[in-house]
């Protein structure tokens, strides 16, 4: 006489929903065509004279090419007829398998401006084995026929690594983020001439761990410091960069975690299209009624090299 109750809703599983490194790229509107090329050109300095009638020294800027390739995507589900009849109560729709695939386009985006992918259980930076390459660690492509590869240089006293062991004072000792790598940041976008207005740019990605490590600085609790780092519960500006926790970020040979640094006007993310759906039946399957495909298209490129810095951190391990 007594039978399972059952719910008729669903659970789904927790999952990121949204672009997290959406916000902090510049977009590049109505990218078509195979690729889009980003020309650019270097900066002039301006010569000193004296006296009258001065021969002219011509100077040039230098120019160059950058590429926006994209990378497409898809998903495919199908919904049987017989659905309905085996889960009882519980209904699966159209719409609902739109909102998952929806998600799914969105963690892509950040997968895609990262330059990583989901190996395993872990996320690695791509290469140009695993396909059409760009993003902030991946490699990307330069030139005028866009063929020519330009990576970030991460070996050891490279200008643009923040060593693991950096300390402005005292001993070298590899740890997680600390305000030195900071500090160090910051001073290495000034001796580049970044403007004012460009320095309120810095976007510092880093981990759940290094975020833990970073509330938990005494620094970042005291307003004695000058700090006021947690009036929203979690670390947003300090040292006015910005902040932003992802679980993306790769790690190196020594198992440190790659935090990656970036003006966010110099990263450049292209959407060729966006979450496309299209839902048709299959006649040809005894009870598939319908499949729910999208597709999207989508690239990214580091506007230069320079302006990108990773700055590896210990993370504990249990």
């Amino acid at each position: 006489m007594f039978r399972t109750k059952y719910e008729t809703k669903w659970n789904t599983q927790i999952q990121q929903d949204t672009s997290l490194v959406k916000p902090y790229v510049t977009l590049h509107p109505n990218c078509s065509g195979k690729s889009v090329s980003l020309p650019f050109h270097g900066k002039t300095d301006i010569r000193e004279y004296t006296g009258r009638k001065v021969k002219l020294e011509w100077d040039d800027l230098t120019f160059g090419e950058r590429h926006l390739k994209k990378r497409k995507f898809y998903s495919s589900i199908p919904l049987s007829e017989d659905d309905k009849m085996d889960m009882d109560t519980l209904d699966l729709t159209a719409s609902d398998v739109m909102g998952e695939q929806r998600k799914g386009v969105q963690r892509t985006f950040d997968e895609v401006i990262m330059g990583v992918g989901l190996k395993g259980d872990s996320y690695q930076i791509r290469t140009q084995a695993d396909g059409v390459c760009g993003g902030i660690f991946a490699p990307n492509y330069v030139g005028e026929n866009g063929d020519e590869l330009e990576t970030l240089d991460l070996t050891a006293g490279s200008s643009q690594v923040i060593p693991v062991d950096y300390a402005a004072k005292g001993t070298k000792t590899p740890a997680g983020m600390l305000i030195d790598k900071i500090a160090e940041l910051r001073r290495r976008y000034r001796a580049m001439n970044v403007s004012r207005d460009m320095m309120n740019e810095i976007v510092v990605a880093i981990s759940p761990s290094q975020e833990m490590d970073m509330i938990l600085w005494e620094q970042a609790q005291n307003r004695d410091y000058g700090f006021a780092s947690l009036t929203t519960g979690e670390v947003n500006k300090f040292l006015k960069c910005t902040f932003f926790v992802t679980n993306m970020l790769p790690v190196d040979a020594d198992g440190n975690r790659l935090c990656a640094a970036w003006l966010k006007s110099r990263v450049k993310f292209g959407v060729w299209k966006d979450a496309s759906f299209r839902i048709e039946p299959r006649p040809e399957y005894v009870d598939v009624r319908e499949q729910i495909t999208v597709k999207a298209a989508m690239g990214a490129t580091r506007l230069d090299n320079k302006t990108v810095f990773v700055l590896p951190c210990k993370e504990a391990t249990a």
